[in-house]
């Protein structure tokens, strides 16, 4: 299934408008009869588009054109149609796709199509105004799915259609459009100043409707194990010896509690001791009296600093960081509850307590079989780390909910888990407060598996309903990795994955892809390889469907790999404002050099850097005058033999012979 034109009436920064993404057909709307050509295909056409994706369409032209609306016009889910979220502008459009030489598809948005008259709109005057608004509105937006009577010879138009019911009455087809089509919509989220949709994971909830269904995938929603992958396959083309070779996958113990705005009292904060503070404790000992008393304090645990391997030692300062975390979180819930208090009155604790027992604890999993009472704090009590965390969160569940056994203390399982598979890794990847892998690890046989896990533990995850971890379970970063790079390994990772979805009773789910400037923060290296990186993935998921890439960008080098024919221009009407759409271009883009397309398809004054502009134009005037002198003073001679020792620094060879004869007819008169 092929997007093959929009028509817009209205929307956003459109205002009749017409885009066409497929250039086999050719789409008339006028007076509200729609009327398809078939067009024959270029005769070089099976040879450009070998490995390529079925359709691929550029979008480009002036910032702020409107490029992203376009996007987000064909990727916006059907509520956000129905419940628009700018200021009740009127907006109206449709969508023509092409299943087969014989079969369409339309969305409609608030447009009359005289082959498919709308039902009448209901005007029930009991219903609440906002009621009746929503209802109106959801009158003006449908489906229909449309055949010809035999597929069109070349040159050949139609506007005769014959409906297909896949809702309703019968005869219905066997297939509706949302059980083998899927349109997925790729953004850099921090690319907006309000983003366009909520930043959750996809719930697949709009493929319910009778519209296509519609996925939101950010880059950033690229799973860790595609996005390793890419990681690893852009270092295998780095130069042998460079420090990307050694790109690592990092997980700290310094995740949540230190950025918790939140203080502790002193006694309270005993519980949550770290072996890193013990660590640097031993560094400052000599020079910081209250760090030799934490020391002699924490005897046992001292003794376990240098007993235990920096994995154990990494696991509880791991633990701990969740512990003081929740433990913060406490103090912040009894902020809104004045009746329940910090206890005064502490247990006594004389750091005693054997704190390898805490692994033992775990492992064994006595925290299952050992009372916990959520109604008080575990404060002061010799206990592990684990089941400390088990319990703060049992108390923050009951408070919330009046279930211990809640949200938050289903979490602490996830965990468990996560750190039952970093107990695995070997010892040689951590240090006392970080766990680094090289990502060409991860690959091993005995570790392939165990990441596997890792990741899907760590992706699983939904953030609590309280907001107490909003973002991630386990933070991490990378090594010797740039934005540019990692976007690199984002996006293509996340193409590959998207490419790899399929429905779940379906084995062919047709894709129509939407990039928003998928090479943003890349080297200008990065964008030049994208296309031909994205029809290689492309290919390995050729027979699982029909493949539409359609991208928005602001690189010539995007522009530069493919025809003409593939590409609409965006510029601005001066007087409105709005949106105006260019099809296709007289020069030839595919392999053009950049100076062409930045003028033709990006709508550049001029192919060089504003001030060097402005500095030899008014150089060149000036030279100009003084050739046309027969006599130069002191200050215009001096000014002349400055400018010939700079003249061979201009970049451009045209632009620096033209200097070159003015100075070389002033030099005859000197």
């Amino acid at each position: 299934m092929i997007l093959i034109y929009a028509y817009i009436e209205k929307y956003k920064n459109y205002e009749h408008q017409e885009v066409t993404f497929d250039t086999s057909y050719s789409v008339r709307f006028d007076n509200g009869i729609l009327q398809v050509t078939y067009n024959a295909p270029p005769v070089y056409q099976s040879l450009y588009h070998a490995g390529k994706p079925d359709n691929l369409h550029i979008l480009v032209g002036k910032t702020g054109s409107g490029k992203t609306n376009l996007l987000q016009l064909i990727g916006a889910k059907k509520d956000s149609r129905t419940d628009r979220r700018w200021s009740g502008e009127p907006d109206s459009y449709f969508l023509l796709y092409r299943i087969s030489a014989t079969e369409f598809f339309l969305e409609i948005c608030n447009v009359d199509i005289r082959q498919f008259p709308n039902e009448p709109i209901r005007k029930d005057t009991t219903m609440p105004k906002s009621v009746r608004e929503n209802a109106a509105r959801m009158d003006t937006i449908n489906t229909v799915r449309f055949t010809i009577s035999q597929a069109l010879a070349v040159g050949e138009s139609t506007s005769n259609f014959s409906i297909i019911q896949e809702y309703g009455r019968k005869p219905m087809v066997t297939e509706r459009v949302r059980d083998f089509t899927a349109i997925i919509n790729c953004y850099d989220i921090h690319s907006f100043i309000k983003p366009p949709y909520e930043d959750e994971k996809e719930t697949y909830d709009d493929f319910r409707n009778d519209w296509i269904g519609r996925m939101v995938v950010p880059y950033h929603r690229t799973s860790l194990w595609k996005l390793c992958d890419y990681i690893r396959d852009y270092i295998a083309s780095v130069e042998s010896g460079s420090l990307k070779r050694e790109v690592s996958f990092v997980l700290s113990t310094h995740n949540f509690a230190d950025n918790y705005p939140i203080k502790l009292s002193n006694a309270v904060e005993e519980d949550y001791w770290t072996f890193f503070s013990l660590e640097r404790d031993q560094h400052i000992a000599s020079l910081d009296e209250d760090a030799a008393a934490r020391l002699k304090k924490r005897k046992k645990q001292v003794e376990k600093l240098i007993q235990l391997s920096k994995k154990e030692l990494f696991i509880h300062d791991l633990w701990t960081d969740y512990a003081m975390y929740l433990r913060k979180w406490v103090a912040k819930i009894q902020n809104f509850n004045a009746e329940e208090t910090i206890p005064e009155d502490r247990l006594d604790y004389s750091g005693e307590y054997d704190v390898y027992q805490e692994f033992i604890d775990y492992y064994a999993e006595k925290e299952y079989k050992e009372d916990i009472d959520p109604t008080m704090l575990p404060d002061g009590i010799p206990m592990s780390i684990v089941k400390r965390c088990t319990w703060l969160a049992e108390y923050i569940d009951r408070v919330d909910s009046g279930n211990s056994h809640g949200v938050l203390w289903q979490i602490i399982d996830d965990i468990k888990d996560i750190g039952s598979i970093l107990r695995k890794l070997d010892d040689k990847y951590f240090t006392i407060d970080t766990c680094a892998i090289p990502v060409v690890d991860m690959v091993l046989p005995k570790y392939s598996e165990l990441f596997g896990d890792l990741f899907e533990r760590m992706e699983q995850y939904v953030p609590d309903d309280a907001g107490i971890f909003t973002e991630r379970l386990l933070p991490y970063s990378f090594t010797h990795l740039s934005t540019g790079e990692f976007q690199y390994a984002k996006v293509l990772g996340g193409l590959d994955q998207n490419l790899t979805i399929a429905h779940s009773d379906h084995s062919r789910l047709d894709k129509i892809i939407l990039l928003d400037e998928p090479e943003a923060y890349m080297h200008p290296e990065l964008a030049r390889q994208f296309i031909k990186r994205m029809y290689d993935i492309v290919g390995k998921h050729k027979n699982q469907g029909t493949v539409q890439i359609i991208i928005g960008t602001h690189s010539p080098f995007v522009v530069s790999d493919v025809c003409a024919d593939n590409i609409t221009r965006l510029t601005i009407d001066s007087e409105s404002g709005n949106a105006v759409v260019l099809h296709g271009s007289e020069k030839e883009y595919f392999g053009a050099n950049l100076y062409t397309i930045f003028a033709d398809g990006f709508f550049l004054d001029y192919t060089i850097g504003e001030y060097s502009r402005y500095w030899l134009q008014d150089n060149l005037n000036h030279v100009r005058e003084l050739e046309r002198k027969e006599a130069l003073t002191e200050e215009e001679c001096r000014y002349i033999e400055t400018l010939k020792m700079f003249v061979t620094h201009i970049g451009d060879p045209l632009i620096r012979r033209a200097f070159e004869v003015c100075l070389e007819n002033i030099g005859g008169s000197l």
